[in-house]
């Protein structure tokens, strides 16, 4: 019984492992879009994940059933969307704009989660949400907001983020969470690679850093951290999951102070309590409520 009791507590700090994990992939991809077209990447780090997983987890693999692969279909188009939404949009827009749109998916997911599953979220979850993206927006937005083709693509990015954490959260109730996510990758390959194909330039030569960073960003921040995600958003609400993995930006943030010689603001500093501040409020609700009932 304590095991799992314990489950949602776990499934909290495995998700936010993962952000850590993503917030160091900024500088990592950052580097490497440099040397290599987006489109690639993204087939290559997905390509690389499924590959790793299928030798791991082959036995697991052939006891596949239908859902998983449906799950995997679902949410691996989604997946897609939201990386080609925000690579193109990136294109057009200031980086800070095009990463405050992105993380509108934790002002979404709540209400999405509402209509698809008739679970209405309460004063906190809202109120947890709108402070959170406060926060990304002072981390993001450094020279003003304004709104363009670019700006819409960013956004279109968030919403697909959004379904894609609700559409998690459905397919692992009955779902295998690591078949999950070899489909999923398998999907995001199948998708994206034509892409690269028609519409991008593979470059001539590759050095050896580039590898590296694909490597890195292949195992650790694809194949690790979704798979990651999908087990623990088994065990936590998606209104909680997307507030956790919006700390990807406060990591990011501190990552490119670390190694880019980004500078620390004020700024920077209040964008970061108010996402942490928004996180601890989601959690902060239980404890209302007992001391409601104890008075």
């Amino acid at each position: 019984m304590k095991k799992i009791q314990n489950k949602p507590l776990l499934a909290k700090i495995g998700l936010l492992m993962i952000t850590i994990i993503w917030g160091s992939a900024f500088v990592v991809v950052k580097n490497t879009t440099s040397a290599m077209p987006p489109s690639y990447i993204i087939a290559i780090r997905f390509g690389l994940a499924a590959f790793f997983m299928c030798i791991i987890f082959f036995k697991r693999l052939r006891k596949i059933r239908f859902a998983e692969i449906k799950g995997g279909i679902i949410i691996g188009i989604f997946n897609v969307l939201g990386f080609e939404f925000q690579t193109i949009g990136s294109k057009f827009t200031t980086a800070g704009n095009n990463a405050f749109l992105t993380a509108v998916y934790c002002v979404v997911v709540p209400f999405l989660y509402w209509i698809v599953k008739h679970k209405k979220p309460n004063i906190y979850n809202v109120l947890s949400a709108f402070i959170c993206i406060v926060g990304v927006g002072l981390l993001s937005l450094k020279d003003g907001f304004s709104m363009n083709f670019g700006d819409i693509l960013s956004l279109l990015c968030g919403l697909s983020f959004a379904v894609q954490i609700v559409a998690i959260d459905i397919f692992t109730e009955n779902c295998d969470p690591i078949l999950l996510t070899i489909s999923q990758s398998i999907v995001t390959v199948i998708i994206t690679l034509p892409i690269a194909l028609v519409f991008e330039k593979f470059p001539a030569a590759i050095e050896g850093k580039t590898i590296l960073s694909l490597l890195y960003i292949g195992i650790f921040s694809t194949m690790i951290a979704f798979m990651v995600q999908m087990i623990c958003q088994k065990y936590v609400k998606p209104s909680k999951a997307s507030l956790i993995m919006s700390l990807e930006s406060v990591f990011g943030t501190l990552c490119g102070i670390l190694f880019l010689r980004e500078s620390l603001t004020v700024r920077t500093f209040f964008g970061c309590a108010l996402i942490f501040g928004a996180i601890y409020l989601s959690e902060w609700k239980p404890s209302l409520k007992s001391l409601k009932k104890a008075a």
